[in-house]
């Protein structure tokens, strides 16, 4: 848990330009590999006719590279600014922190 807290809280911070450009060629290489099939791609059209009008693959791209390391640290802030929520499940469930110890290592 304090690994996953640490990486959380390290999305706050400046994020190197070299390992977000890495980030974001890693996330359109998926996005383009998820769509290599033309029925992939034609429920993706669709869903997105649907629900936006209009969003091209290479908009998509472009949004992916408008993406700045102060957009990550807003949405990281607001996203772990509130109270979390844990789910335990197995046999040790006496060794996980607390919600509170939990929220007092992401602030």
């Amino acid at each position: 848990m304090n690994v996953l807290t640490d990486e959380l809280n390290t999305m706050r911070t400046t994020v190197d330009d070299a390992a977000l450009n890495r980030a974001k060629n890693t996330l359109k290489m998926n996005v383009l590999q998820a769509m290599e099939k033309s029925d992939d791609r034609l429920e993706e059209i669709a869903r997105n006719f649907m629900t936006y009008g209009d969003l091209t693959f290479h908009q998509y791209c472009d949004k992916i590279d408008g993406v700045s390391s102060s957009d990550i640290n807003r949405v990281a802030s607001k996203a772990l600014g509130g109270k979390p929520t844990l789910l335990v499940q197995g046999g040790a469930i006496n060794l996980v922190p607390s919600v509170t110890e939990v929220a007092r290592q992401l602030n």
